[in-house]
């Protein structure tokens, strides 16, 4: 679900801030124990099998320990990030209701800018738009630092959720392993964009893909009628995607997922197209891209016997030809940057 304005209005750096420091204070008490058990939790004196046991037992704890302050030093590290960022998000709403208080306009909490002045008498047509024309241009930049607000909302979640360490939220750790997640740039530059420009990345990216992959794309089909995040149908050369998803970058994994299901579709082809030894063989190309004959019969299989998630969940999820497409949108999504979207972004156009 989007951060909307009403929600960013509410935000403070100050406890994050407070939350970082008591971190840190616990931190040195952890570091203080683990650093006392390794050294006097079993006496040196102590000899034979018992004293091995209890030897390797505390190892065990003071790696246990490790793990835990890493942990929690990483969260410390995303507190004290997001607290710079939120105290720059709270310096910049603050902004944006001084004036348009002075202007006379309202911020609701979806974000929508309404002017409430009373128009004055104008003398001419003239007056009459140039004072319209000077309303929209304010209601435009408080719309535009709204979104730049809503943005830096955005990457300030991620750098939250990132700083959680693995093992304490079952739900992040199954999407951290198998979708990725966007960094708190990219999730910041994805929330600056118009559903337009998000469409125009994608579709270069859909592009770029298939040219790299050999594969054809004849449409790339925008259904809001579909459950899920997306598709390809091979029988189409189709990308289905539901435009409901535009808002969260977690689409781009889709992206890149979907397109490994057409080179999927592409290796078992050509791994079956027949040539004379004179000829090239087209699944060169694949294998130099480290797919070898034995993967796409296997996925040539998969796809003959196909496991749909409404048949079986478990045995879609494992089944060769997904859990293939998945590590490449995991991929995709953890090392996608913001420098590159910008570039397909300009690409596109």
């Amino acid at each position: 679900m989007a951060i909307t304005f009403g929600q960013v209005k509410t935000w403070k750096a100050a406890p994050l801030g407070d939350a970082g420091d008591g971190l840190k204070a616990d931190l040195r008490k952890l570091e203080t124990s683990r650093d006392e058990l390794e050294a006097n939790g079993v006496a040196k004196s102590w000899t034979g099998v018992a004293a091995d046991a209890a030897r390797g037992h505390r190892d065990t704890l003071v790696k246990n320990l490790s793990t835990h302050i890493t942990g929690k030093e990483g969260m410390q590290k995303a507190l004290y990030s997001a607290e710079t960022q939120v105290e720059a998000i709270e310096r910049l709403v603050q902004g944006i209701q001084d004036r348009a208080k002075t202007n006379e306009f309202t911020v609701a909490d979806d974000g929508t800018v309404t002017s409430t002045a009373t128009p004055p008498t104008f003398k001419s047509r003239y007056e009459a738009e140039e004072w319209g024309s000077s309303r929209n241009t304010i209601a435009q930049e408080l719309a535009d630092d709204i979104s730049d607000a809503l943005a830096k909302a955005a990457g300030v979640d991620v750098i939250l959720s990132d700083g959680i360490p693995t093992g304490t939220v079952q739900s992040l750790d199954d999407t951290r392993e198998q979708r990725g997640t966007a960094s708190p740039e990219v999730a910041e530059r994805w929330a600056q964009l118009t559903d337009a420009e998000r469409k125009a990345i994608i579709d270069q990216k859909i592009e770029e893909l298939a040219k790299e992959y050999g594969v054809d794309v004849e449409d790339i089909i925008w259904d809001d009628t579909i459950s899920g995040n997306g598709s390809w149908s091979e029988d189409e050369k189709a990308v289905r995607l539901n435009p409901d998803r535009l808002s969260d970058p977690d689409l781009l994994h889709t992206v890149a997922h979907e397109m490994r299901h057409a080179r999927q579709y592409e290796a078992i082809e050509d791994n079956n197209d027949f040539q004379f030894w004179w000829e090239d063989d087209p699944f060169d190309a694949h294998e130099e891209d480290g797919i070898t004959e034995e993967q796409a019969e296997e996925w040539e299989e998969n796809f003959d016997d196909y496991k749909s998630p409404d048949q079986d969940f478990d045995a879609y999820y494992n089944q060769p030809v997904e859990a293939d497409a998945r590590k490449s949108g995991r991929e995709y999504l953890d090392n996608l940057t913001a420098a590159e979207l910008d570039r397909l972004l300009k690409e596109s156009k």
